[in-house]
Protein backbone atom coordinates (compact mmCIF):
# COMPACT_ATOMS: atom_id res chain seq x y z
CA UNK A 1 0.00 0.00 0.00
CA UNK A 2 1.07 3.60 -0.43
CA UNK A 3 0.78 4.47 3.27
CA UNK A 4 0.40 1.60 5.71
CA UNK A 5 1.84 3.35 8.78
CA UNK A 6 -0.45 2.74 11.73
CA UNK A 7 -2.63 0.20 9.91
CA UNK A 8 -2.92 -3.56 10.25
CA UNK A 9 -0.45 -3.83 7.33
CA UNK A 10 2.20 -1.83 9.23
CA UNK A 11 5.17 -4.18 9.66
CA UNK A 12 6.23 -2.51 12.92
CA UNK A 13 2.78 -3.03 14.41
CA UNK A 14 2.54 -6.60 13.12
CA UNK A 15 5.98 -7.51 14.44
CA UNK A 16 5.13 -6.12 17.88
CA UNK A 17 1.85 -8.04 17.92
CA UNK A 18 3.53 -11.26 16.80
CA UNK A 19 6.19 -10.94 19.51
CA UNK A 20 3.56 -10.47 22.24
CA UNK A 21 1.50 -13.43 21.14
CA UNK A 22 4.62 -15.61 20.77
CA UNK A 23 5.45 -14.75 24.38
CA UNK A 24 1.99 -15.83 25.48
CA UNK A 25 0.84 -12.30 26.29
CA UNK A 26 -2.36 -10.67 25.03
CA UNK A 27 -2.29 -7.27 23.35
CA UNK A 28 -4.92 -4.53 23.09
CA UNK A 29 -5.80 -3.47 19.56
CA UNK A 30 -7.59 -0.16 19.07
CA UNK A 31 -9.10 0.42 15.62
CA UNK A 32 -11.13 3.04 13.80
CA UNK A 33 -13.76 1.08 11.88
CA UNK A 34 -15.60 4.09 10.43
CA UNK A 35 -15.40 7.87 10.54
CA UNK A 36 -17.64 10.82 9.74
CA UNK A 37 -16.61 14.40 9.11
CA UNK A 38 -13.23 15.85 9.94
CA UNK A 39 -10.87 13.38 11.64
CA UNK A 40 -7.06 13.28 11.78
CA UNK A 41 -7.14 9.57 10.93
CA UNK A 42 -9.80 7.51 9.25
CA UNK A 43 -11.09 3.92 9.04
CA UNK A 44 -8.23 1.46 9.04
CA UNK A 45 -6.15 3.34 11.63
CA UNK A 46 -4.79 0.99 14.31
CA UNK A 47 -2.96 1.31 17.61
CA UNK A 48 -1.53 -1.60 19.57
CA UNK A 49 -1.13 -1.64 23.35
CA UNK A 50 1.50 -3.98 24.81
CA UNK A 51 1.77 -5.46 28.30
CA UNK A 52 4.73 -3.21 29.20
CA UNK A 53 2.70 -0.07 28.51
CA UNK A 54 4.17 0.58 25.06
CA UNK A 55 1.87 1.79 22.29
CA UNK A 56 2.54 1.21 18.58
CA UNK A 57 0.68 3.18 15.92
CA UNK A 58 -1.95 5.87 16.38
CA UNK A 59 -5.67 6.41 15.97
CA UNK A 60 -5.23 10.14 15.56
CA UNK A 61 -4.01 11.59 18.85
CA UNK A 62 -6.05 13.88 21.05
CA UNK A 63 -8.99 12.77 23.13
CA UNK A 64 -9.91 9.75 21.03
CA UNK A 65 -6.40 8.34 21.46
CA UNK A 66 -6.54 8.90 25.22
CA UNK A 67 -9.87 7.05 25.34
CA UNK A 68 -8.46 4.20 23.26
CA UNK A 69 -5.38 3.91 25.47
CA UNK A 70 -7.45 3.93 28.65
CA UNK A 71 -9.75 1.22 27.36
CA UNK A 72 -6.85 -0.85 26.08
CA UNK A 73 -5.08 -0.57 29.44
CA UNK A 74 -8.27 -1.66 31.22
CA UNK A 75 -8.59 -4.70 28.97
CA UNK A 76 -4.98 -5.72 29.56
CA UNK A 77 -5.37 -5.26 33.31
CA UNK A 78 -8.52 -7.38 33.30
CA UNK A 79 -6.72 -10.10 31.33
CA UNK A 80 -3.80 -10.04 33.74
CA UNK A 81 -6.02 -10.29 36.82
CA UNK A 82 -7.97 -13.17 35.31
CA UNK A 83 -5.04 -15.49 35.98
CA UNK A 84 -5.68 -18.94 34.56
CA UNK A 85 -9.29 -18.24 33.59
CA UNK A 86 -10.16 -18.77 29.91
CA UNK A 87 -10.30 -15.69 27.71
CA UNK A 88 -14.11 -15.94 27.62
CA UNK A 89 -14.19 -15.26 31.36
CA UNK A 90 -12.38 -11.95 31.03
CA UNK A 91 -14.87 -9.09 31.29
CA UNK A 92 -14.83 -7.01 29.25
CA UNK A 93 -12.96 -8.44 26.27
CA UNK A 94 -13.86 -5.69 23.82
CA UNK A 95 -15.71 -2.42 23.37
CA UNK A 96 -17.30 -0.74 20.37
CA UNK A 97 -18.66 2.80 20.47
CA UNK A 98 -19.24 5.80 18.23
CA UNK A 99 -17.05 8.59 19.58
CA UNK A 100 -18.82 11.82 18.64
CA UNK A 101 -17.24 15.24 18.92
CA UNK A 102 -20.12 16.40 21.14
CA UNK A 103 -19.99 13.45 23.51
CA UNK A 104 -16.22 13.20 23.83
CA UNK A 105 -15.03 16.79 23.28
CA UNK A 106 -13.00 15.96 20.17
CA UNK A 107 -11.60 19.18 18.80
CA UNK A 108 -11.54 17.95 15.20
CA UNK A 109 -15.33 18.05 14.99
CA UNK A 110 -15.76 14.58 13.43
CA UNK A 111 -17.03 11.24 14.70
CA UNK A 112 -15.31 7.86 14.79
CA UNK A 113 -16.34 4.30 15.51
CA UNK A 114 -13.71 3.15 17.98
CA UNK A 115 -13.19 -0.58 18.53
CA UNK A 116 -10.86 -1.85 21.23
CA UNK A 117 -10.33 -5.54 21.78
CA UNK A 118 -7.94 -8.05 23.25
CA UNK A 119 -5.88 -10.06 20.80
CA UNK A 120 -5.16 -13.34 22.56
CA UNK A 121 -2.25 -15.78 21.99
CA UNK A 122 -4.52 -18.34 20.23
CA UNK A 123 -4.86 -15.79 17.40
CA UNK A 124 -1.15 -16.10 16.57
CA UNK A 125 -1.74 -18.38 13.52
CA UNK A 126 -4.06 -15.77 11.97
CA UNK A 127 -1.52 -12.98 12.62
CA UNK A 128 1.28 -15.10 11.09
CA UNK A 129 -0.93 -15.85 8.07
CA UNK A 130 -1.49 -12.12 7.60
CA UNK A 131 2.24 -11.42 7.85
CA UNK A 132 2.98 -14.12 5.29
CA UNK A 133 0.36 -12.72 2.92
CA UNK A 134 1.84 -9.24 3.11
CA UNK A 135 5.40 -10.52 2.69
CA UNK A 136 4.40 -12.40 -0.48
CA UNK A 137 2.70 -9.38 -2.02
CA UNK A 138 -0.59 -11.25 -1.97
CA UNK A 139 -4.09 -9.86 -1.68
CA UNK A 140 -6.62 -10.56 1.04
CA UNK A 141 -9.43 -9.16 3.17
CA UNK A 142 -9.58 -8.96 6.95
CA UNK A 143 -13.14 -9.40 8.19
CA UNK A 144 -14.32 -8.48 11.68
CA UNK A 145 -17.77 -9.47 12.89
CA UNK A 146 -18.92 -7.12 15.66
CA UNK A 147 -22.51 -8.37 15.87
CA UNK A 148 -21.54 -9.34 19.43
CA UNK A 149 -19.59 -6.29 20.52
CA UNK A 150 -18.30 -8.09 23.62
CA UNK A 151 -16.90 -11.00 21.63
CA UNK A 152 -15.99 -10.02 18.06
CA UNK A 153 -14.68 -12.60 15.62
CA UNK A 154 -11.97 -12.07 13.00
CA UNK A 155 -11.01 -13.99 9.89
CA UNK A 156 -8.64 -13.49 6.97
CA UNK A 157 -9.85 -14.27 3.46
CA UNK A 158 -7.34 -14.87 0.70
CA UNK A 159 -7.89 -13.80 -2.90
CA UNK A 160 -9.20 -17.26 -3.80
CA UNK A 161 -11.94 -16.79 -1.19
CA UNK A 162 -12.71 -13.16 -1.99
CA UNK A 163 -15.95 -11.50 -0.89
CA UNK A 164 -18.52 -11.29 -3.67
CA UNK A 165 -18.00 -7.52 -3.77
CA UNK A 166 -14.32 -7.18 -2.99
CA UNK A 167 -13.94 -3.65 -1.58
CA UNK A 168 -10.67 -1.81 -2.03
CA UNK A 169 -11.01 0.45 1.03
CA UNK A 170 -11.90 -0.31 4.67
CA UNK A 171 -15.68 -0.61 4.88
CA UNK A 172 -18.08 -0.72 7.84
CA UNK A 173 -21.59 -2.17 7.45
CA UNK A 174 -23.66 -0.59 10.23
CA UNK A 175 -26.59 -2.96 9.75
CA UNK A 176 -24.58 -6.18 9.84
CA UNK A 177 -22.01 -4.65 12.26
CA UNK A 178 -19.29 -6.04 10.04
CA UNK A 179 -15.99 -4.49 9.04
CA UNK A 180 -13.97 -5.50 5.96
CA UNK A 181 -10.47 -4.20 5.26
CA UNK A 182 -8.36 -5.02 2.20
CA UNK A 183 -4.76 -6.01 2.90
CA UNK A 184 -1.92 -6.21 0.44
CA UNK A 185 -0.90 -3.92 -2.42
CA UNK A 186 -3.37 -1.24 -3.46
CA UNK A 187 -5.45 -1.96 -6.59
CA UNK A 188 -3.92 -1.22 -9.98
CA UNK A 189 -5.61 -0.16 -13.19
CA UNK A 190 -3.94 -2.20 -15.92
CA UNK A 191 -4.11 -0.52 -19.31
CA UNK A 192 -3.42 -3.03 -22.07
CA UNK A 193 -2.65 -1.01 -25.15
CA UNK A 194 -0.70 2.22 -25.18
CA UNK A 195 -1.92 3.87 -28.37
CA UNK A 196 -3.60 7.26 -28.66
CA UNK A 197 -6.44 6.47 -26.23
CA UNK A 198 -4.10 4.83 -23.73
CA UNK A 199 -1.75 7.79 -23.80
CA UNK A 200 -4.66 10.15 -23.16
CA UNK A 201 -6.16 7.92 -20.46
CA UNK A 202 -3.16 7.27 -18.20
CA UNK A 203 -2.70 10.87 -16.96
CA UNK A 204 -6.44 11.25 -16.34
CA UNK A 205 -6.58 8.08 -14.24
CA UNK A 206 -3.47 9.05 -12.28
CA UNK A 207 -4.97 12.48 -11.58
CA UNK A 208 -8.04 10.92 -9.92
CA UNK A 209 -6.14 8.51 -7.72
CA UNK A 210 -5.67 5.31 -9.73
CA UNK A 211 -2.36 3.48 -9.75
CA UNK A 212 -1.74 2.72 -13.42
CA UNK A 213 0.36 0.12 -15.24
CA UNK A 214 0.66 -0.06 -19.02
CA UNK A 215 1.39 -3.08 -21.21
CA UNK A 216 1.74 -3.23 -24.99
CA UNK A 217 3.31 -5.63 -27.47
CA UNK A 218 4.89 -2.87 -29.58
CA UNK A 219 8.43 -1.82 -28.54
CA UNK A 220 7.94 1.66 -29.96
CA UNK A 221 4.90 2.21 -27.72
CA UNK A 222 6.50 0.76 -24.58
CA UNK A 223 8.42 3.91 -23.79
CA UNK A 224 8.15 5.13 -20.17
CA UNK A 225 8.59 8.66 -21.49
CA UNK A 226 5.13 8.36 -23.07
CA UNK A 227 3.60 7.41 -19.71
CA UNK A 228 5.32 9.42 -16.96
CA UNK A 229 2.37 8.87 -14.59
CA UNK A 230 2.42 5.06 -14.95
CA UNK A 231 4.07 2.96 -12.24
CA UNK A 232 5.23 0.40 -14.80
CA UNK A 233 5.42 0.06 -18.58
CA UNK A 234 5.78 -3.53 -19.81
CA UNK A 235 6.56 -4.76 -23.31
CA UNK A 236 5.61 -8.29 -24.32
CA UNK A 237 3.17 -10.50 -26.15
CA UNK A 238 -0.35 -10.34 -24.75
CA UNK A 239 -0.43 -14.13 -24.85
CA UNK A 240 2.34 -14.05 -22.21
CA UNK A 241 0.81 -11.45 -19.93
CA UNK A 242 0.30 -13.87 -17.03
CA UNK A 243 4.09 -14.19 -16.72
CA UNK A 244 4.64 -10.44 -17.08
CA UNK A 245 1.80 -8.75 -15.20
CA UNK A 246 -0.01 -9.72 -12.02
CA UNK A 247 -3.75 -9.06 -12.10
CA UNK A 248 -5.76 -9.51 -8.88
CA UNK A 249 -9.46 -9.53 -8.08
CA UNK A 250 -9.18 -5.99 -6.70
CA UNK A 251 -7.67 -4.56 -9.88
CA UNK A 252 -9.19 -2.73 -12.84
CA UNK A 253 -8.50 -3.73 -16.44
CA UNK A 254 -8.81 -1.56 -19.54
CA UNK A 255 -8.28 -3.30 -22.90
CA UNK A 256 -7.24 -0.97 -25.73
CA UNK A 257 -5.03 -3.13 -27.94
CA UNK A 258 -4.56 -2.46 -31.64
CA UNK A 259 -6.73 -5.35 -32.86
CA UNK A 260 -9.47 -7.89 -32.10
CA UNK A 261 -6.97 -10.70 -31.59
CA UNK A 262 -5.00 -8.71 -29.02
CA UNK A 263 -8.20 -7.78 -27.17
CA UNK A 264 -9.32 -11.41 -27.08
CA UNK A 265 -5.89 -12.60 -25.92
CA UNK A 266 -5.93 -10.14 -23.02
CA UNK A 267 -9.52 -10.88 -22.01
CA UNK A 268 -8.98 -14.65 -22.06
CA UNK A 269 -6.12 -14.25 -19.59
CA UNK A 270 -7.44 -11.59 -17.23
CA UNK A 271 -11.06 -12.66 -16.81
CA UNK A 272 -10.26 -15.85 -14.81
CA UNK A 273 -8.76 -13.51 -12.16
CA UNK A 274 -12.19 -11.86 -11.86
CA UNK A 275 -10.98 -8.24 -11.68
CA UNK A 276 -13.20 -5.61 -10.08
CA UNK A 277 -13.68 -4.02 -13.51
CA UNK A 278 -12.93 -5.06 -17.08
CA UNK A 279 -13.63 -2.81 -20.05
CA UNK A 280 -12.75 -3.28 -23.72
CA UNK A 281 -12.81 -0.73 -26.50
CA UNK A 282 -14.92 -1.50 -29.54
CA UNK A 283 -18.34 -1.29 -31.13
CA UNK A 284 -21.54 -3.07 -30.16
CA UNK A 285 -21.05 -5.30 -33.19
CA UNK A 286 -17.60 -6.22 -31.88
CA UNK A 287 -19.10 -7.09 -28.48
CA UNK A 288 -20.91 -10.11 -29.84
CA UNK A 289 -17.83 -11.34 -31.68
CA UNK A 290 -15.61 -10.99 -28.61
CA UNK A 291 -18.05 -12.67 -26.24
CA UNK A 292 -18.53 -15.58 -28.65
CA UNK A 293 -14.74 -15.93 -28.92
CA UNK A 294 -14.39 -15.89 -25.12
CA UNK A 295 -17.01 -18.56 -24.61
CA UNK A 296 -15.37 -20.66 -27.33
CA UNK A 297 -12.12 -20.33 -25.38
CA UNK A 298 -13.80 -21.71 -22.27
CA UNK A 299 -14.54 -18.46 -20.44
CA UNK A 300 -17.84 -18.81 -18.51
CA UNK A 301 -20.72 -16.84 -20.00
CA UNK A 302 -21.17 -14.70 -16.87
CA UNK A 303 -17.55 -13.56 -17.02
CA UNK A 304 -17.77 -12.81 -20.73
CA UNK A 305 -20.95 -10.81 -20.13
CA UNK A 306 -19.31 -8.82 -17.32
CA UNK A 307 -16.98 -7.00 -19.72
CA UNK A 308 -17.92 -3.36 -20.32
CA UNK A 309 -17.96 -3.47 -24.09
CA UNK A 310 -18.24 -0.89 -25.56
CA UNK A 311 -16.10 0.65 -22.82
CA UNK A 312 -16.84 4.01 -21.25
CA UNK A 313 -19.82 6.18 -20.37
CA UNK A 314 -22.06 7.09 -23.31
CA UNK A 315 -21.07 10.73 -23.82
CA UNK A 316 -20.87 10.53 -27.64
CA UNK A 317 -17.08 10.58 -27.43
CA UNK A 318 -15.19 10.64 -30.72
CA UNK A 319 -11.59 11.78 -30.27
CA UNK A 320 -9.01 9.78 -28.27
CA UNK A 321 -9.12 12.41 -25.52
CA UNK A 322 -12.91 12.28 -25.33
CA UNK A 323 -12.91 8.48 -25.27
CA UNK A 324 -10.33 8.60 -22.46
CA UNK A 325 -12.63 10.89 -20.46
CA UNK A 326 -15.56 8.51 -20.98
CA UNK A 327 -13.46 5.53 -19.79
CA UNK A 328 -12.20 7.42 -16.75
CA UNK A 329 -15.76 8.39 -15.86
CA UNK A 330 -16.88 4.76 -15.98
CA UNK A 331 -13.95 3.67 -13.83
CA UNK A 332 -14.68 6.38 -11.26
CA UNK A 333 -18.30 5.26 -11.08
CA UNK A 334 -17.33 1.60 -10.77
CA UNK A 335 -14.83 2.40 -8.00
CA UNK A 336 -17.44 4.41 -6.11
CA UNK A 337 -19.98 1.58 -6.36
CA UNK A 338 -17.46 -0.92 -5.01
CA UNK A 339 -16.78 1.36 -2.06
CA UNK A 340 -20.40 1.64 -0.96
Amino acid sequence: MNDVAGTISDQRLLQALTAELHAGRPAALASLLATRGSMPRHEGARMLGLADGTWVGTVGGGNIELIAQRRGTELLAAASSAGEKPASAVAPVASLEWMTHKKNAMACGGDALLAVRLVMPPELPLVCKLAELLASGGVGWLEEDWSDSQSPSVCLRAESDAPSRACDIPTWDETARRYVEPVGPEPVCHVFGGGHVGQALVPILASVGFRVDVMDDRPGICDPALFPQAEAVTCGAFEDLDSLVRVTSRDYVVVLTHGHLGDAAVLERVLPHRPAYVGCIGSRRKAGFVRDALEAAGIPADLAASVHLPIGEDILAVTPAEIAVSIAAQLIRCRAELRR
